[in-house]
């Protein structure tokens, strides 16, 4: 019961920063141009400065070194699971211009703007190295086999091939490139002078309470009038909520992992849908309302259901 109250009182933390995000989106604050520039800031700014600033405050070479084989859990797990949804989608019959897409909803997750306050909020500060391992995984793939599906779902072909110039860029992209910086940092044994440290450190604390902003007016902009629970919304919520993250325990069984992290990745596993999926579908011509929808209502039950995770990864 302790463990479930304390994970109400980390997702109400979450939630009341939402809400007044969403309060202030419904009074003009806050509109779509505000939520760009909010991820802007996060993307380029805060969250590479807050990885450097936790990497270094936590972690020490040895403990990077025996992490390192942790990213096989999300890599194996994120693959399996979009197998797995890539042939319920043909066992149900899913539109064949959405297949790609549902099978990349099912399985990648929102690791930044609501994965990263969550995991900070139930786990502390700890938690964020491991939420960017796990973010390294989800996006590696998301900008290879998922982007690669949500094309194949409206275009038959992709001429330049999963693997390119264009794919290489936004893998590594500003965070993934902090996380590298804190590593050499941490292998070189240097120190980051402490007026510089401490700058780094208040500019990344922006990013939780960004990122939870951003969300708030994605979800406020979505509304609620486009909701319809079809096949395609139950598989998405068995794939986000049940399957990717059975699996990441599963495998730990046989991959053995320190609990702080297996818990992360497992929590990690259960975050919403991804907001790019909307975006990426829309250039291509996919079906990007259904993944709007799916990422505003994956987003509210996400919310709801991860203090019963909480308890779950307690005992098990």
């Amino acid at each position: 019961m302790r463990t479930f109250l304390l994970a109400i009182q980390g997702v109400l933390e979450i939630v009341i920063i939402l809400i007044v995000g969403y309060f202030l989106s419904k009074k003009s604050w806050f509109d779509i141009n505000t939520a760009d520039l909010f991820a802007k800031l996060v993307l380029n700014l805060s969250l590479p400065l807050n990885m450097i600033v936790n990497l270094t405050t936590f972690f020490k070479r040895e403990d990077l070194i025996h992490s390192a084989k942790g990213l096989i859990i999300p890599f194996l797990s994120i693959v399996t699971s979009y197998i797995i949804g890539y042939i319920l989608a043909l066992i149900f019959k899913t539109n064949k211009h959405r297949r790609g897409l549902l099978a990349g909803m099912f399985s990648l997750s929102n690791s930044i703007f609501i994965g990263l306050p969550m995991s900070q909020a139930l786990f502390g500060e700890i938690a964020t190295p491991y939420t960017l391992l796990y973010y390294m995984a989800n996006t590696t793939i998301w900008w290879t086999i998922g982007v690669y599906g949500i094309i194949l779902d409206t275009q038959g072909k992709i001429d330049k091939g999963i693997f390119n110039m264009e794919t290489l860029k936004r893998i590594f992209n500003p965070p993934f490139l902090g996380f590298l910086v804190g590593v050499i940092l941490i292998f070189s044994n240097l120190k980051i002078p402490s007026f510089i440290f401490n700058s780094f450190k208040m500019i990344g604390n922006l990013t939780t309470p960004l990122s939870l902003f951003y969300v708030s007016i994605i979800i406020y902009q979505m509304g609620f009038k486009k909701f319809n629970l079809d096949k395609d919304t139950i598989i998405t919520f068995i794939g986000r909520f049940i399957v990717t993250p059975l699996l990441v325990i599963i495998l730990n069984h046989f991959i053995p992992l320190p609990k702080i992290m297996r818990d992360v990745f497992v929590i990690m596993s259960a975050m919403p849908v991804m907001v790019n999926s909307a975006i990426v579908s829309r250039i291509y011509g996919g079906d990007y309302e259904f993944a709007v929808v799916m990422i505003t209502y994956t987003t509210l039950l996400s919310i709801v259901i991860m203090p019963f995770y909480m308890v779950l990864i307690k005992i098990i």
